[in-house]
């Protein structure tokens, strides 16, 4: 018995304990974290974060000492990357917020520190008893912590079978680039095949989180192992594949792996001609999630009920079968989609015909027809916006095909939205796209954008964090965000967000705009000029950014600058169509709200910057003026 005790007593030494603060327990050795009793899903860098933070709450912990006792000297080359990966994922388990945190605070060129207070179970106290000497209490409660350390002991191993283990939690999946083994590789097959084989496995099952493309991409010819790629992604499996093309014939390689120890789980051989590339997509998908069912989804212990695997049919399904050369035209458009510069979209506009003249029931490549003249109208590259119109018949062709598809509800969705259509239309489009694929990251992140229109900035930065979770290397996502975070007037995070996104993509130009606009708010002028003049040199000087450019110019003191920017943005024009709330919001930095009220009382449909009137830093000088706020209660009031 006393062996038994001083065992016990051990391992309760050794052994940190749990913490608890507001409705969590954090066990601090294991990492596991509950809320009210439920497990959630934590990835153990991110544990190891918390549990570290947690255990000196109210201290300030630095970025070098995380690195050092959570990284310790593992080669980890992107550690700042991965140290604000991490910190977002804890902030998205514990519901918290970077602008008003209640539990992490972020120290900016310092670290961070745990603020939420901690709560104590108080110790039992001896009941009291007259007549019933001390040392017998103390006598009974020792005996009875030596019995429970006995039957702990006893009963361990079957503890950890018959555990509990609450709601299901979502596992992540990462799909990484496949290897081009072939003679002549063609990138867009190896970026088309990517991205179809992520769309294929994201409707398996609502227990699967699918690592979006654009974060997956960034592991071409990677060196990096599959414990490193899934700590830098949150993953918790990924899949490798390889493919070789060499007279007609196709040659696919996949396998399943776990991070967590680098075991391959699965692995299988695909040999079929080229013209049976999309029936042999869906192949591979099948048996990657009869696979993931086994491995990922029915864990040992699992006590939840589960239902035959029912594979969803690839979002390019169509009532009849795709000719090869169709197919491979779609491949090649969202190849180009992807690049998002003029001259890439231009060529996704081609491909997206192409497939369609050759089959004309594809509904996938009409939405991505829509996905296209969508982005050539908001990035500014067709003044007429004739792009517009197009990319609203190209989305309701897709509907009409197929209404399954949730690329084409999100394409209709973000047509009523940016051009100032009916947006109680828009939000029922965006709830149903993110319903039919909730791993359909530009659902969220154009949601995202339509919440902060409305007013909605808690959701709206909800919304784009759950983009950030399943696309975290994606510069787009974090300028994104960063755009929210201007918004909502957080201009740091806005800063921290922008300079990711210029860290992935140095010429990414929205991601330059967003930094600029946030140097504006901050009367950091010289630094807002130089990263707006970089957004109008990458956009070949798209009007939204010269007008940035010159209320840079006008506020730091440059009149005559700022007033060459509003000619430059054709100011000129008696309706310069898209750019009319962005040339009143240089006028307003001019000094002239009266013209700047006349620019936003004629500014033509589809004024891009216009639906966030009611939250941009830009207009906050006219708020209360009753012509502005007239103004605001029509945008998205089905004006058009």
């Amino acid at each position: 018995m006393w062996v038994s005790w001083g065992l016990c007593l051990a391992v309760s030494s050794n052994s940190r304990g749990v913490a608890r603060f507001s409705n969590f327990e954090l066990d601090l050795d294991s990492g596991e974290i509950r809320r009210a009793g439920t497990q959630l899903k934590l990835q153990p860098q991110p544990a190891k974060i918390l549990a570290l933070l947690v255990s000196r709450a109210g201290e300030v912990i630095s970025r070098d000492e995380l690195a050092a006792k959570v990284w310790g000297s593992e080669t980890f080359v992107d550690f700042e990357q991965g140290l604000n990966f991490a910190v977002r994922q804890i902030r998205t388990v514990l519901g918290d917020d970077a602008d008003q945190p209640r539990f992490l605070e972020t120290l900016p060129k310092r670290g961070y520190r745990f603020i939420a207070p901690l709560l104590e179970t108080p110790p039992p106290q001896p009941e009291s008893r007259p007549g019933l000497p001390a040392w017998s209490w103390a006598a009974k409660v020792s005996a009875a912590l030596v019995a429970l350390c006995l039957a702990g002991v006893a009963a361990y191993l079957g503890w950890t079978r018959l555990r509990p283990h609450g709601p299901p939690r979502a596992e992540v999946l990462a799909v990484l680039p496949f290897d081009d083994l072939s003679p002549d590789p063609e990138d867009y097959l190896v970026d088309g095949l990517t991205e179809e084989m992520t769309a294929q496995l994201t409707r398996i099952s609502p227990d699967l989180h699918v690592i979006a493309r654009t974060s997956a991409m960034q592991y071409v010819r990677t060196r990096k192992n599959a414990h490193q790629i899934g700590e830098e992604l949150g993953a918790d499996y990924i899949l490798e594949n390889s493919i070789r093309h060499e007279g007609g014939r196709l040659r696919i390689t996949a396998q399943l792996v776990r991070t967590a120890d680098q075991t391959h789980l699965w692995a299988e051989n695909y040999d079929r001609k080229m013209s049976e590339l999309l029936s042999l997509e869906s192949e591979v998908a099948s048996d990657i999630a009869q696979q993931i069912r086994l491995h990922l989804l029915s864990g040992a212990g699992s006590n939840r009920f589960q239902p035959p695997l029912q594979v969803a049919v690839s979002r390019q399904a169509s009532p009849h079968p795709i000719a090869p050369e169709a197919h491979e035209l779609y491949l090649k458009g969202r190849f180009y989609f992807n690049q998002r510069s003029r001259e890439a979209l231009q060529k996704s506009v081609a491909c997206f015909g192409a497939a369609i003249a050759s089959e004309p029931g594809y509904a996938a490549a009409y939405a991505g027809l829509a996905d296209s003249y969508n982005l050539i109208a908001f990035y500014g590259f067709d003044p007429s916006l004739n792009a517009v119109a197009q990319a609203k018949v190209a989305a309701d062709k897709a509907l009409q095909l197929d209404n399954s598809i949730a690329a084409a509800h999100a394409a209709r969705a973000y047509t009523e939205f940016m051009w100032r259509g009916d947006w109680s239309v828009a939000e029922r489009e965006f709830r149903q796209a993110i319903e039919l694929d909730d791993n359909y990251v530009p659902a969220h992140q154009w949601y995202a954008l339509y919440l902060a229109g409305s007013g909605r900035m808690d959701e709206s930065l909800q919304q784009m964090r759950e983009a950030q979770q399943l696309d975290p290397l994606s510069p787009a996502v974090h300028a994104g965000l960063g755009y929210m975070y201007y918004l909502a007037r957080d201009y740091d995070q806005a800063d921290q967000q922008a300079r990711v996104a210029l860290q992935m993509n140095p010429d990414f130009m929205s991601a330059h705009a967003v930094l600029g606009w946030a140097d504006i708010q901050q009367k950091k002028y010289p630094e807002a000029i130089a990263e707006l003049q970089a957004a109008a040199r990458l956009s070949s000087n798209v009007p939204i950014y010269l007008c940035g450019l010159g209320r840079a110019y006008a506020l730091s003191g440059n009149v005559e600058a700022a007033r060459k920017m509003l000619a430059d943005a054709g100011a000129s024009s008696p309706e310069p169509r898209g750019n009319g709330s962005a040339v009143a919001a240089l006028y307003l930095a001019l000094g002239d709200s009266e013209q700047a009220l006349h620019w936003l009382e004629m500014t033509a449909p589809g004024d891009i910057q216009a639906n966030w009137l009611r939250v941009d830093p830009a207009f906050d000088s006219l708020r209360g003026n009753a012509r502005f706020e007239t103004i605001v209660g029509r945008i998205g009031a089905g004006s058009e």
